[in-house]
């Protein structure tokens, strides 16, 4: 899930007015930070941010979209095969 895909859900619901206002009290960020990266998936720690947040203001449906979001973007590689 790209950041500016989670903005929109938070500013549907009111949570916030602009990119710039979401980068400093949602994500912890400077205030250009969503607008230079609103394209890709917020980093692992911004997100671990955003959830606590969401979590501790009572919106455990949005946190529970970022962690899945987080989820989304983790790569797994497979255990390299074993020879004996």
């Amino acid at each position: 899930m790209r950041a500016y895909e989670v903005f929109e859900a938070m500013r549907d619901r009111n949570l916030t007015t602009s990119l710039r206002s979401w980068s400093k009290d949602w994500l912890g960020r400077a205030q250009n930070f969503a607008t230079v990266n609103q394209s890709d998936p917020l980093p692992p720690e911004t997100s671990i941010v955003l959830r606590r947040r969401l979590v501790d203001s009572g919106h455990h449906d949005l946190a529970a979209m970022v962690l899945l979001s987080m989820l989304d973007d983790f790569e797994v590689s497979p255990p390299p095969l074993r020879r004996s």
